[in-house]
């Protein structure tokens, strides 16, 4: 009996222990760990994308609902900080926001974060792609149209397109919002790509309830246009002074125009356009 005791002990293992006794175990070792790993030193991590996965292995992925598939690429484009600069990154972003659109096109997240990044890092036609899908399956939503509209003002200048969209957009909205609408629209036939005009978008945008790592990257996109705007003032003053464009940007700090170029929070830079025009230089051309 007692050889049958001790056996019976050896497979069951030590004598259970009350719940209680070992939840507390459990939690002075966690504390433990805790405690022991709190002080030493942590690797700094980068919000970066590298994998954008085939559409039917996303879909799969996801067991076979598509909706989830669309979900989880929003939240991993959302996973993206601010001070992310990565050419790499931006390029898988731009290709699994376009994923997600083609899954669910009415994803209102994913559109929004699409005007928000997609196009200022180069990515113009993949977001321009978003918007037109989100505008056809939201045809209540005046939004997709009106940052269709911008990005082909503001980015591809072609000013007839943004000014069709721009209707597009004030016909889903009620008065007064569709007349200021089509004052913009106005604008955009008779204007080129204005900083001022940016700014004001971007601001629009961030009055949108994004998620918060996405207003850091709108701050730094504001204060890029502030300095596109200071170097395109210093740039018209150079012209008038010695009658002709600058062709390089060190030539407005050599005239005294400038006593530094402005700072570029995304470490990307500025160039001047064939005509000595200042532009914001795009990570997408290496520039």
């Amino acid at each position: 009996m007692r050889f049958q005791a001790f056996a019976h002990r050896s497979v069951q293992g030590f004598p259970r222990l009350p719940l209680w006794l070992g939840a507390l175990v459990a939690l002075l070792l966690y504390a433990l760990a805790v405690w022991h790993l709190a002080p030493l030193p942590r690797p700094e991590q980068e919000d970066v994308l590298r994998v954008r996965l085939p559409l039917l292995l996303q879909v799969f992925q996801a067991g076979g609902d598509r909706y989830l598939a669309a979900d989880l690429n929003v939240i991993r484009s959302a996973t993206v900080g601010g001070s992310v600069t990565d050419g790499e990154t931006y390029r898988i972003q731009a290709a699994i926001q376009l994923d997600a659109a083609r899954l669910n096109p009415r994803h209102e997240d994913n559109y929004y974060i699409a005007a928000a990044i997609v196009p200022w890092q180069g990515y113009v036609a993949e977001a321009q792609d978003i918007l037109r899908l989100a505008s056809d399956a939201r045809p209540w939503d005046m939004m997709p149209p009106f940052f269709y509209a911008f990005n082909a003002a503001y980015f591809e200048h072609a000013y007839d397109e943004a000014g069709q969209w721009a209707e597009k957009a004030a016909q889903r909205v009620g008065e007064p919002n569709a007349t200021a609408l089509r004052t913009m629209a106005a604008k955009w036939y008779e204007r080129g790509d204005d900083p001022d005009q940016a700014i004001e978008m971007i601001e629009r945008i961030k009055q949108l309830n994004l998620d918060a790592k996405v207003l850091p990257l709108l701050d730094a996109r504001i204060q890029r246009l502030q300095g596109l705007k200071v170097l395109r003032e210093a740039a018209a003053r150079f012209q008038a002074r010695y009658g002709h464009s600058p062709t390089r940007l060190q030539d407005l700090l050599d005239a005294g125009l400038l006593p530094a170029l402005p700072p570029d929070p995304l470490r990307i830079g500025y160039v001047l356009d064939a005509q000595g025009v200042p532009q914001l230089a795009l990570s997408r051309n290496g520039q």
